[in-house]
């Protein structure tokens, strides 16, 4: 997997706020983690803690996750939490069909953030990088911003 810079996890949380039981999914070097709220729980498969067999629900799902297996990824997400933000390329929900179609069952996107390119943030490609904030039951408008950050 492509490991999230620190200062990108940092204004990720920092931009959404999340509140309640916060999850990191995989946890990886602990990027996420460490600046999400006290009482974060987290998932990790090279530490024997599998998000798959994760069933008790949480208030936000914060992180990286892995992209070759996103369509199961964010099914899973979707079942657990009522707010998912992902990094990830922004192209890969939206050029994928079937992707939207499970983010439309689920809710809706209230939020596109996309203030990088991989090749920014030291992933191995140039599309634009942002998260992408998922909300069950969310029917409005998406908020688009690619305005670059001051980190």
């Amino acid at each position: 997997g492509v490991r999230t810079p620190d200062h990108v996890a940092s204004a990720i949380v920092r931009r959404y706020n999340p509140t309640g039981l916060c999850l990191d999914p995989c946890k990886g070097d602990g990027a996420f983690f460490r600046h999400l709220p006290p009482g974060a729980e987290y998932c990790e498969i090279r530490e024997g803690i599998d998000f798959f067999e994760r069933t008790a629900p949480v208030d936000w799902i914060i992180g990286n996750p892995p992209f070759s297996i996103l369509n199961q990824w964010l099914d899973h997400s979707f079942l657990l939490a009522p707010n998912v933000v992902y990094l990830l390329p922004v192209a890969k929900v939206f050029g994928s069909r079937m992707r939207l179609k499970a983010v439309a069952k689920y809710g809706g996107i209230v939020d596109v953030w996309a203030p990088w390119t991989g090749r920014m943030i030291g992933f191995p490609f140039g599309w634009a990088v942002g998260t992408i904030h998922f909300r069950r039951g969310y029917r409005g408008l998406a908020n688009i911003d690619v305005g670059v950050i001051d980190d």
